[in-house]
């Protein structure tokens, strides 16, 4: 009979035993009848010979090797009978973990989800993405996307490896239907064969479709091919129009297809766009991933890519010295929300091990409240690994069971939290409860248990059971004494560390709400621009283009001023360049300084209320064939003319030969955000005219220009005029990505504020705990020590000194959670200051404010115990005793 048999059919197996010693007694009770012995006498004999019963009993049980199995369903037993005989107990406990495990379990799903989970593509442990790394920084860093010369040459000279390239492009598609603007990329035709996907209907792009003079054909998304063609079939070979150029429908991507988190609606062949862009080696923009081949490895590509730089830094000096290319394993690029996952995960798992030190206190004082029951049981026979085992039995069921109910709420809360995400959860997509998420909360509940399980477990009796089993229910030993005290210390210490945290976090919001952004945010409507693709080829028709456009928005009734910007303030985006105050050629990023360069139109000022704070602004006179002028910020004026009159001197730029003058100083915008600007390498700035950009760069910057618009009236109730408005006479001119200053400047503080709200949230509910913890240890300790008191007041003393002997207990616990906490805020302020904008080291204040918070909530729990004991009766207390 196999091991599972004898488990799974232990009834019959219970019955057959029974059976068994019935007969053997019956047998032996015959034959001493046999030999002259009465029927009683006869049965008491063969009982004796053959043992106790229930001793052969366990004998057998133990021979099956099923006994730990037996003893495992009869401790679960155990364990549910006793929770459900406490239910009060069992409800505190249970809520708690069901808490800690739930939102540990949600963090946990958030970071799979978005961190670990790999890309869905074919073996994604072989793909690689490939940068550009120079041996200089500059204010953007030393991470460079590629040039398209330098991916074709690394695709040729990199034998280990498969490469594909593709290039964002977004652009306005005019047809079939309403224009829109829509994400779009360039890609290589073996993209979908180097990720190891499959094109959902259709077929990808060709290789002989990959060049200039190809036809044009294009793949489009899953939702817009539903959206647009209403998932028809015939969408194969029907015709679009992006961005001016009719391209032939040859295949729909698959539903779940998305490059990083980016779900183009269009891709067509980069082979045949502007031959110049795939010409210059200082065009950057264009990712490159790779795939390793069999047999190779990453070590073997790194080399190979190393050849290559070394090669092509002596052949292209002027673009390629001093860079290098690396090539990393393909990760999901999820930006700052890494950051705050991590942070968050690490405050629930404080508030869970606070729960867990709550439970483990209750556990102690019921353990202790069983010594004499477990004493007996070890009087009885029971070895102490038995009753160990049968305690933390019981942990890892209230465990498990608070972890299912905790599962359940995860389940409940996943996708609510997701969408609750400042700005949108990168590759929300992705967060679902998998199994690995399920194994997570199973492991995290199991050392939840065992955590709060172990103190009471090793409480367990073992020896001096005589003088247990004599004593009263009121012994309390000084190591349970002690530790319950260790266990309310911890809890303090681990809720002064998110208090402080929140508190913090709250200092800093205040801080940077206060902040002057540099513009009047109110009132003010901002949106990206597509002009009509058909205005883009000439630079004159372009600049008449736009100067209809904003004359047609300014007649929108509620339009009080209007104007043109590269960059709006406060919004992600930047257009970097370097200068001179001297004549120098500035295209090395290694020897000029750089500003952040906005193109406008006059009346930007006006728009934005940025002040002007010497000389003039730019006017309309500034325009194409007249002297170059700038007007710089506050920032830019002391960077680049410290300690001198900035109006009037010259100043070489990137973007012409010839020197720009100076007409005026403007106040500086927190261009980063209210959190990020004063820790940005990159804070000075400058503005030139829109009119006076050149030619060749006219097109490219118009692919940048943003509107902004003070309003008499509320912004958002103008979009739709404005858009009628601007379509222009061939419908496709649109607005995108539209918002107002306000929502910008708001939005520039959304991952402080959400910090703040968990954080604060966390605090809350770890103070609570803490209360609770500290409430319930010395209600405990003083219940045990009630025949002390008793004797005490009998022998004199008064009601405030029995108060006191409880509070100074509880001021030694609180104090220590104290002196602990604060060693644990230092190393989470130093995690707050490395991982979010704009927090700094804590304030002494701000940390005083948040101990003062504790102290005051933890002395009003320890109160009540207290009073209680200054109340007690003495002669009730001697006559209970």
């Amino acid at each position: 009979m196999t091991w599972w048999h004898r488990v799974t059919h232990r009834k019959r197996m219970e019955d057959q035993l029974d059976n068994e010693l019935a007969f053997h007694i019956e047998q032996l009770t015959s034959d001493l009848m046999a030999r002259g012995h009465g029927p009683a006498e006869a049965h008491r004999l063969a009982r004796l010979e053959l043992g106790g019963p229930e001793q052969v009993k366990e004998e057998c049980r133990d021979a099956r090797g099923t006994r730990w199995v037996e003893d495992l369903f009869q401790d679960v037993r155990y364990a549910v009978r006793t929770l459900r005989q406490r239910p009060g107990f069992a409800t505190v406990a249970l809520l708690s973990l069901a808490l800690g495990t739930g939102a540990t379990t949600v963090m946990f799903s958030l970071i799979d989800g978005v961190m670990l989970k790999p890309f869905a593509y074919r073996d994604p442990a072989r793909l690689l993405r490939l940068w550009e790394q120079t041996d200089y920084n500059t204010p953007g860093g030393n991470i460079w996307a590629f040039t398209y010369p330098n991916y074709l040459d690394c695709k040729s000279g990199t034998p280990a490896l498969d490469m594909a390239v593709w290039y964002f492009h977004p652009g306005t598609l005019s047809a079939p239907g309403a224009a829109d603007y829509d994400d779009a990329a360039y890609a290589s035709s073996d993209l979908f064969s180097v990720l190891g996907v499959k094109v959902g209907l259709g077929r990808g792009i060709l290789p002989e479709e990959d060049r200039p003079g190809a036809e044009p054909v294009a793949l489009i998304s899953d939702r817009l091919w539903h959206r647009r063609f209403g998932g028809s079939r015939e969408a194969l070979g029907a015709h679009l129009v992006f961005d001016g150029q009719p391209y032939t429908i040859v295949g729909v991507m698959p539903p779940t297809f998305r490059l990083d988190d980016n779900e183009f609606d269009v891709i067509t062949p980069i082979g045949q766009i502007d031959s110049k862009l795939l010409q210059r080696r200082q065009a950057h923009g264009f990712q490159v991933w790779g795939r390793l081949r069999p047999g190779a490895n990453l070590a073997q590509a790194k080399t190979e890519l190393a050849t290559i730089g070394h090669r092509l830094a002596e052949q292209y000096p002027d673009s390629n010295k001093g860079r290098m290319f690396i090539a990393e394993a393909l990760k999901p690029d999820v930006g700052d929300a890494k950051s705050t996952l991590l942070l968050l995960l690490g405050a629930v798992t404080l508030v869970l091990l606070i729960a867990c030190a709550n439970i483990a206190s209750l556990l102690l004082a019921r353990a202790v409240s069983r010594e004499r029951e477990l004493a007996m049981r070890v009087a009885l026979g029971a070895g102490r690994g038995r009753l160990v085992r049968q305690c933390l039995t019981e942990s890892a069921v209230l465990a498990l069971a608070g972890g299912s109910l905790g599962v359940l709420l995860a389940a409940i809360g996943i996708q609510p939290f997701a969408r609750f995400w400042p700005g949108g959860l990168p590759r929300i997509q992705e967060v679902q409860l998998n199994w690995r998420v399920l194994l997570f909360a199973l492991g995290v509940s199991l050392a939840s248990g065992l955590l709060f399980g172990l103190a009471p477990a090793l409480r367990t009796p073992a020896r001096h059971l005589e003088q247990t089993l004599r004593s009263g229910s009121r012994s309390l030993a000084g190591s349970t004494h002690r530790l319950h005290g260790a266990f309310v210390v911890s809890e303090i210490a681990l809720a002064v560390v998110l208090l402080v945290s929140a508190g913090l976090l709250g200092r800093t919001l205040l801080r940077l709400s206060a902040l002057d952004p540099g513009v009047d945010v109110h009132n003010v409507l901002t949106a990206r621009t597509a002009l009509s693709p058909a205005t883009l080829a000439d630079p004159e028709r372009t600049r008449a283009a736009w100067r209809l456009l904003l004359d047609q928005a300014e007649r929108v009734p509620g339009v009080q001023a209007i104007a043109m910007v590269d960059t709006v303030p406060l919004r992600q985006g930047s257009n970097p360049i370097n200068y001179s105050v001297v004549a120098a050629n500035v295209d090395d990023e290694r020897e000029y300084p750089t500003a952040l360069a906005n193109s406008v139109t006059p009346d930007y000022l006006k728009v934005t209320g940025i002040p002007l704070r010497h000389g003039r602004f730019l006017t309309e006179d500034d325009r194409k064939g007249t002297q170059s002028v700038v007007a710089i910020d506050e920032v830019m004026a002391q960077q680049a003319f410290p300690g001198q009159d900035a109006i009037g001197k010259p100043l070489w730029l990137g973007i012409a030969p010839d020197p720009a003058i100076v007409v005026g100083v403007v106040g500086h915008v927190r261009q980063w955000g209210l959190a990020a600007d004063d820790q940005s390498k990159l804070r000075a700035q400058l503005y030139y005219p829109f009119a006076q950009v050149p030619d060749k760069l006219v097109h490219r910057w118009s692919d940048l220009m943003s509107i902004a618009v003070r309003t008499s009236a509320d912004p958002l109730s103008l979009v739709d005029p404005l858009r009628q408005a601007i379509r222009g006479v061939t419908g496709d001119q649109v607005l995108y990505e539209v918002n107002t200053l306000e929502q910008l400047a708001t939005g520039s503080l959304a991952r402080q504020r959400f910090l703040l709200l968990l954080f604060g949230a966390f605090a809350g509910l770890a103070l609570l705990l803490a209360c609770v913890g500290i409430y319930g240890v010395l209600a405990y300790l003083t219940s045990q020590r009630v025949p002390e008191i008793g004797v005490r007041m009998a022998l004199g003393a008064t009601a405030p000194q029995v108060m006191w002997m409880v509070l100074r207990q509880s001021f030694a616990m609180i104090l220590a959670g104290i002196v602990l906490g604060a060693a644990g805020s230092w190393f989470a302020t130093r995690s707050l200051v490395r991982l979010v904008e704009g927090v700094r080291s804590i304030e002494p204040s701000t940390f005083a404010a948040m101990v003062a918070v504790l102290a005051t909530a933890a002395l009003f729990a320890s109160f009540l115990p207290a009073r209680r004991a200054s109340r007690v009766d003495p002669l009730k207390a001697l006559r209970q005793e």
